[in-house]
């Protein structure tokens, strides 16, 4: 090759990737603009996002503020409530455990709830994971400001109905997670929040995620907040109870690790992470083409445009939070914000049309 001829490719080479940059540059600019109209038009208190876009990092950044009293602005390290988020991350643990051959998921949850009515029998694991199992929503017993063990809320129920027969259709089931968690305990020999810190969360990295604590110092927490008029945000209630349905704390930075974790096929097989998301009943609810939507272990798989889409939304008082998972594409939008009302899913799309432009 002459010496020309390798300048000629060099300079080639190195426009291309100019290109490149600038393109990204003007997505991330062009995000920036749709973020900051959006948290005017919807009044916003703070929020934080993270973009992981053909498996490389986009951007992650925080904007408006975690804090108001006194003036902490969001970033990427501002530590939120994850409200139902929480949940793929629940069923992560009882994948571990199944991996290492300490549960299955066809076991009947009388063998962890002896007590149980018999009625109880055909339940499984893999029902509570998906929410087939016919229990309520929530536990007659549970109370925000009460403070009970996940046994406690799990007998209560033994005296429930089923709203339909186990496995033939679906209902949103926040009980069915105080069971898992609970069989997380029994089955690891550690308490839930130990379990999920030391064997998933520390072992990954992921140093600010953990079960929601009021009393902890936790470096980095957001306040959450309720906007009552246009002029008007009040600090959201606090629940005193611990919801395993929407357990966890975390930031931008460390569910951006989580996020890798799953595209690298790392902590679990690809198969066990795959199943997670393919092994799925329908919801109800239908895609704008008319295709039915599904749910897997914690995750709602369904599309976006022509796009699959695995996703969750997560709500609590004073937060909203949103993760998007295109698996095909190898990008993932994570939308935390602290206060409410807020509409997330509307940010995500938004964000997502951006993302995926020519």
């Amino acid at each position: 090759m002459n010496f020309r001829l390798r300048i000629q490719r060099i300079l080639l080479a190195f426009c291309i990737l100019l290109i490149a940059v600038l393109h990204l540059d003007a997505q991330v600019g062009q995000i920036d603009s749709f973020i900051n109209q959006q948290m005017k038009q919807q009044g916003m208190v703070g929020l934080s996002i993270g973009i992981i876009k053909n498996g490389k990092l986009l951007m992650a950044k925080g904007y408006g503020y975690a804090n108001l009293e006194y003036n902490v602005p969001a970033t990427e390290n501002t530590v939120y409530k994850l409200a139902s988020v929480s949940k793929h991350m629940v069923a992560t643990g009882i994948m571990l455990l199944a991996q290492e051959g300490k549960l299955k998921l066809t076991d009947s949850i009388t063998k962890f709830f002896k007590e149980a009515p018999a009625s109880w029998n055909k339940v499984t694991v893999r029902h509570l994971l998906n929410h087939t199992s016919g229990f309520p929503r929530e536990s007659p017993a549970f109370r925000n400001m009460v403070i009970q063990p996940d046994s406690v809320l799990i007998k209560a129920a033994y005296s429930t109905s089923f709203v339909f027969p186990t496995g033939t259709s679906w209902q949103y089931c926040n009980l069915g997670y105080f069971m898992l968690a609970d069989i997380i305990r029994q089955t690891s020999g550690q308490s839930f929040p130990d379990f999920m810190k030391e064997k998933v969360f520390r072992r990954n990295g992921l140093q600010n995620t953990q079960t929601t604590s009021l009393s902890a110092i936790i470096q980095n927490r957001a306040g959450g907040y309720v906007r009552v008029t246009r002029d008007s945000v009040v600090n959201a209630e606090n629940n005193v109870a611990l919801r395993p349905s929407g357990a966890f704390l975390s930031n931008i930075s460390d569910l951006l690790k989580w996020e890798m974790l799953m595209q690298n096929n790392q902590f679990l097989p690809e198969k066990t992470w795959q199943q997670m998301w393919t092994d799925t009943e329908k919801n109800g609810e239908t895609n704008g083409d008319g295709t039915p939507v599904y749910y897997g272990y914690g995750w709602t798989i369904s599309k976006l445009g022509n796009r699959k889409l695995v996703s969750h939304g997560g709500s609590l008082q004073g937060f909203r939070t949103i993760y998007y998972r295109f698996p095909s594409e190898k990008t993932a939008i994570i939308i935390l914000a602290n206060s409410e009302p807020v509409d997330a899913e509307r940010i995500a799309d938004g964000v997502s049309e951006i993302v995926f432009r020519n």
